[in-house]
């Protein structure tokens, strides 16, 4: 039996060879005091400075292929880095996890709604993505932490499930010990980019009402940054 721990290894250290800020989290450049850091927190600073004076939906037909190594080798490469910004982004997600969303997704007959729109929809249903959305928190792990905590509820229920998937009507509501770092959280997000059409948000009373489950979402306005959906579905299933 192998009794050998895990080495720890921090979250923003994924970041280094995706060479994005996946989550757009500010706090990721303080995590890179050291000298060799230099170039990478240069790259990572002017990205985000941009991205904040001048917002622009992502074009997902231009991507940065390598000069060297032969096509299998570019096309392994790409399939694995669109796989790991996709988990990232949703707070490193297990592979098992994605995997059975994309069979449910591909066995689901919906109108008008491929098989690819539902694997989003059934991620941007969850109540930590929703909370993530509404800028209610600063990234999907806080979210995971206020439910854990039991600080959310969902029609007047309390929700400790971070998993939990809305359905048409529910509204979600925190708790008063939470909202003082849920309104500093707002504050400093300046509330963009905007939340989906299919939240309705009141700042005033930090109540979340969830009015569609199934929608034909925007890919270039979800993500900030290039993501094939193509390439998520073949590379699970």
């Amino acid at each position: 039996m192998n009794n050998k721990k895990s080495r720890y290894r921090p979250l923003y250290k994924k970041f280094i060879r995706l060479r994005k800020n996946i989550q757009n989290r500010k706090k990721l450049l303080t995590n890179f005091e050291k000298k060799k850091w230099e170039n990478l927190i240069g790259f990572l600073r002017t990205a985000s400075q941009r991205r904040k004076k001048n917002f622009e939906s992502y074009d997902h037909f231009r991507f940065f292929i390598p000069k060297h190594g032969n096509s299998f080798k570019r096309k392994f490469l790409n399939d694995l880095l669109v796989k790991q910004r996709f988990s990232l982004f949703y707070g490193k997600l297990q592979n098992n996890k994605i995997k059975s969303i994309v069979k449910k997704s591909k066995n689901s007959i919906k109108s008008n709604l491929s098989a690819k729109d539902l694997l989003v929809n059934s991620l941007e249903n969850r109540l930590d993505t929703v909370l993530y959305r509404s800028h209610f928190v600063k990234s999907l792990r806080e979210a995971r932490l206020f439910i854990q905590h039991k600080h959310v509820s969902v029609n007047n229920r309390v929700i400790t499930n971070n998993a939990f998937v809305l359905m048409n009507g529910d509204i979600i509501t925190l708790s008063n010990k939470s909202s003082k770092l849920v309104k500093s959280n707002i504050y400093n997000s300046n509330l963009w980019p905007l939340p989906p059409e299919f939240l309705q948000i009141n700042y005033s009373t930090l109540q979340i009402s969830f009015i569609e489950n199934l929608y034909k979402p925007t890919v270039s306005t979800l993500y900030p940054f290039w993501l094939d959906l193509n390439t998520i579905m073949n590379y699970y299933r």
